[in-house]
């Protein structure tokens, strides 16, 4: 399903396995920026097929309006997620997903809640069973809590410094999922009216 097929309450303490103080670090480093560019590439390993498929492209991260990665190779195509829809667009078609019915739409909200440091929505995917943070950066590992998950994914691993630097999903079937952020950058601050304008198909 390409780069879909994946980012304090007082009970906060007992949802999380990891010591509470390196997770709120991290989230809170994570969430400190309200909008990110960046660069990513995205291998898929598929175990039956013994194949690595790669896609490469650009993304943007807006705490507002959502995620939009805009994959360059091997096609052209706009994935937009926002917590409401997710909307695939190509030069000649459209398509979207009510987040809320599909399975497919919760897997790529992972990506916003990730790139948002939205703990109170990973809890209630996933355990965080090891956080780790110091001036090197950080590392969280995560373990789906949920029914869909567990059906999707084995484990979850992220690590980043300022920015989410990486993320590696353990999917089932010996599946594997890695994307890698580059060229990360804050700004500009504000979208380009084309960004804008496909943030809005998924509203």
């Amino acid at each position: 399903m390409g780069i879909a097929a994946l980012f304090a309450a007082s009970s906060f303490q007992t949802i999380f396995a990891a010591p509470i103080d390196q997770v709120r670090e991290v989230f809170q480093q994570v969430s400190a920026t309200p909008v990110v560019h960046a660069h990513f590439e995205q291998q898929k390993k598929l175990a039956s097929l013994n194949k690595t498929y790669v896609s490469k492209g650009n993304v943007v991260f807006s705490k507002q309006q959502g995620v939009l990665w805009q994959m360059k190779s091997p096609v052209q195509a706009d994935l937009i997620v926002t917590p409401q829809k997710l909307v695939q667009k190509t030069q000649r078609t459209m398509s979207q997903i009510n987040v809320q019915q599909s399975p497919y739409g919760s897997v790529a909200t992972l990506f916003l809640q990730l790139m948002a440091g939205d703990e109170k929505a990973l809890a209630s995917n996933f355990n965080i069973v090891n956080a780790t943070h110091n001036a090197q950066g950080w590392a969280v590992t995560l373990t789906p809590k949920s029914t869909l998950f567990k059906k999707l994914f084995n484990q979850v691993n992220v690590q980043g410094a300022r920015y989410v630097n990486q993320i590696v999903i353990q999917e089932k079937d010996n599946n594997l999922t890695q994307i890698r952020f580059s060229q990360q950058t804050s700004q500009p601050q504000n979208l380009t009216a084309q960004e804008h304008a496909l943030f809005q198909l998924a509203k």
